[in-house]
């Protein structure tokens, strides 16, 4: 697979210095119309709502350039219609300028997702034509607001308006790009896709049509009427629905390539970004026609919104660490949201360091989403927030600079859980398996990646691997049994838990396991029957994943037995500890150590030294950051939210 390249590189963006932020990235016509509290949190009925704009265009920018903010999306098109909006459009102009007369770049918000039939019917007609469809034939209705509809992607009319308001914003509006807000798809259930529905699986030659479907007319197919609420964490075994699911995802990606394209070709070098919600959702695959691990070529830069902010609760450790990972191994950076509206919560606020030290620990980048959130007091902001803010900021942009190197450098994971992208979209059981590993790893501080395998590409293994993790993958193909075998008869590390390979990429049953026996005997090779699985992980909009049996003790004893040394060893760091390993210059180690109980400092951790090494510690942003040399027997010092560990070797 070519990857996108990583936003760093190919955007001139550095993310160590790059401060996201939020703004009016609404119209005044939308809060109004919702008449209640609603995303940005604002009050859409409070009468000054208008004023909060207009102070907003004209002032906002100079306060996010005091601040250090240099990136936002803000109001463009919310999908009411262009005969609606233009009328705000000289507003959006004046704050663009503004924006660029203070540093800050600007994105063209505009919404993929919503039609507004009130506003659109006198411009647009046809506009019913345009919605998607249940499959009762009752409109789709985006969050369930009866006056908004979803766009159904397979028609050309509402595609090309939409290309249409990404050239105005890109030419008039002097956008340095466009953000599309809400990337995904309910199921339609309209003519029009169930013909182009049964015109793709007419593509499929009819043997092949035969055996995974038991029939080879497809010109009465029906599309797959399951609920939406089941999808989520279905066992896709319905070969039809696994032909739907697929073909919804193709048309998605057809659709934000189209658009990609044409927005390159208007401003080549515009920024093309969107936010499609969590990134290792499979739910969202399923449902929402979103396979992020395709989906992100079309992006240069994604908006990732959910509500894991980083802390520990009910034993549970919340994070982003699982999304900001994958991204990072296909060649994303992301700004992950962790809210869902951008309400200032007072318990968060004193951790409110703990996002964005996540961000730039794990490759994403730091966002300040609330502190331009609307106060009807003068001045239009919350000036205690405003002013403690940006004295952390200053603390954290001072903490980037000085240890640029040991934020930027090369990540290391020598292990890499296998990742069949297809399979685990299929099989529930297959997903579960990887949700366990990574969970298991991130307690026990294992620097670990993802081996991405895509259906007909070639496997690459990164450089650097050590051990290829396969845990509980019961369903994979004959082309990722061959290539895990070839890896382990060459004499590559393999741990390998439960029925996996039993199942084919179909997730059709074999007659008998055709992986695990292949690989009985060779002693670089761990098979365990049992997998690792956290009953009711649970990775939607929220992540909720249960504590491990164990600890997950039997993975990493199976990483041990497959001979497999991690680079940098601890003892003492509890479970809600998470490490980040990056390789320096000369062969030293840096170890990024974020942990998600804060108001709890670690106490009686050690670094495991062998002959020849030594290690600094540092607190870089405690209230008197000093770096201290870790002595022979290895102890750290005590550390709260955010420790830095290098090791020297000689």
């Amino acid at each position: 697979m070519t990857t996108v390249l990583i936003l760093a590189a190919a955007l001139n963006i550095d993310p160590v210095t790059t401060r996201w932020t939020f703004g009016a990235h609404e119209p005044y016509t939308m809060y109004r119309r919702v008449g209640s509290h609603c995303t940005g949190s604002i009050d859409g009925n409070a009468l000054w709502v208008k004023d909060w704009l207009d102070w907003f265009d004209e002032h906002a920018p100079e306060k996010m350039e005091e601040v250090g903010l240099n990136f936002l999306h803000s109001r463009f098109y919310k999908g009411m219609g262009w005969e609606m909006e233009k009328g705000d459009f000289p507003n959006v102009q004046k704050f663009v300028r503004n924006c660029h007369a203070h540093g800050v770049n600007a994105l063209a918000y505009v919404q993929f997702c919503t039609l507004y039939p009130e506003f659109m019917r006198r411009e647009i007609p046809t506009i019913d034509d345009w919605a998607t469809v249940d499959w009762q034939g009752n409109k789709n209705l985006w969050g369930g607001q009866y006056f908004r509809w979803t766009p159904c992607l397979n028609c050309r009319e509402w595609e090309e308006y939409i290309k249409r308001m990404c050239t105005i914003a890109l030419t008039d509006g002097g956008f340095d790009g466009i953000m599309f807000d809400n990337v995904f798809d309910y199921p339609c259930y309209c003519a029009r896709c169930e013909k182009t529905f049964r015109e793709w699986l007419a593509k499929i030659p009819e043997d092949e049509r035969l055996r995974r479907f038991g029939f080879a007319d497809a010109s009465s197919a029906l599309l797959p009427r399951i609920s939406r609420s089941r999808m989520c964490h279905l066992e896709a075994k319905d070969p039809v629905f696994q032909a739907w699911a697929l073909w919804r995802c193709e048309t998605m990606n057809g659709v934000m390539s189209r658009f990609r394209a044409h927005i390159k070709s208007v401003k080549h070098d515009a920024i093309v970004s969107g936010n499609p919600s969590p990134y290792r959702s499979r739910a969202r695959f399923l449902d929402l026609a979103q396979n992020m691990s395709e989906l992100c070529r079309a992006f240069d830069f994604i908006i990732m919104q959910n509500t894991n902010f980083p802390e520990v609760k009910d034993g549970r450790i919340y994070n982003r660490v699982r999304d900001l990972k994958f991204a990072q191994d296909l060649g994303q950076r992301i700004v992950a949201l962790c809210d869902t509206d951008s309400t200032i919560i007072p318990e968060r606020e004193a951790k409110f360091l703990m996002p964005m030290v996540e961000d730039v620990v794990f490759g994403g980048v730091p966002t300040d989403r609330t502190i331009m959130v609307p106060s009807p007091e003068p001045g239009f902001l919350n000036k205690a927030v405003f002013e403690s803010r940006k004295r952390q900021h200053a603390a954290f942009d001072k903490f980037s600079a000085s240890h640029r190197a040991e934020l930027s450098s090369p990540t290391m994971h020598p292990v890499r859980i296998f990742y069949p992208e297809r399979e685990v979209l299929f099989s529930e059981a297959t997903h579960q398996g990887v949700a366990a590993a990574e969970e298991i790893f991130l307690r026990n501080h294992v620097p670990y990646g993802y081996l991405v395998a895509y259906p007909g590409e070639p496997i690459v293994v990164p450089e650097g691997t050590d051990v290829i993790v396969v845990p509980g993958l019961v369903s994979l193909s004959d082309a990722q049994i061959e290539f895990l075998v070839e890896w382990a008869k060459k004499g590559g590390r393999l741990v390998v838990t439960g029925d996996s390979g039993r199942y084919d990429d179909w997730n059709a049953q074999r007659r008998v396991n055709g992986f695990i026996p292949r690989l009985a005997g060779l002693p670089n090779v761990v098979l365990r029957e049992s997998a690792d699985l956290i009953a009711g992980a649970d990775l939607n909009w929220r992540y909720s994943v249960d504590p491990p049996a164990d600890g997950g003790k039997a993975l990493i004893d199976d990483l041990a037995k497959a001979g497999w040394v991690p680079p940098i060893r601890f003892e003492g760091l509890p479970p809600h500890v998470f490490a980040e390993y990056r390789r320096l210059d000369q062969g030293n180690v840096v170890v990024h150590l974020v942990n998600y109980a804060p108001e709890m400092q670690v106490d009686g951790a050690r670094l495991l030294l062998t002959h020849g090494e030594s290690a600094e510690f540092e607190e870089p942003l405690c209230e008197r950051p000093t770096k201290v040399k870790v002595g022979p027997d290895g102890a750290l010092p005590k550390f709260g939210m955010y420790a830095v560990v290098t090791v020297a070797t000689r």
